[in-house]
């Protein structure tokens, strides 16, 4: 029962990001400006979409009781997260 919450937690955190990195790829955010630059611009849309599938496959393993699949999604979405964060960190202007 404590890891459905867990993961239900993760969810929402993974729609979150997901939902902001969309809303965000014509709009300056952080030390970001994808507005100015088409690469990057990209890359938050293809990182957006990819946590909303996460965030999709996250809530099904909600209600699937296999303890490996859900390990194995919450794996994928750590790398993930930090994945994006090395490739963006990459545009940031010093």
């Amino acid at each position: 029962m404590l890891i459905r919450i867990l993961v239900l937690l993760a969810t929402i955190v993974l729609f979150a990001i997901g939902r902001f990195l969309l809303n965000h790829t014509n709009k300056p955010f952080m030390m970001l400006h994808p507005e100015n630059n088409q690469a990057l611009s990209k890359i938050v849309k293809f990182y957006g979409i990819v946590f909303c599938v996460l965030t999709v496959v996250s809530v099904i393993a909600i209600f699937i009781p296999d303890i490996y699949f859900v390990t194995t999604i919450m794996v994928i979405s750590c790398i993930m997260l930090l994945v994006m964060e090395l490739t963006l960190i990459t545009f940031i202007n010093k």
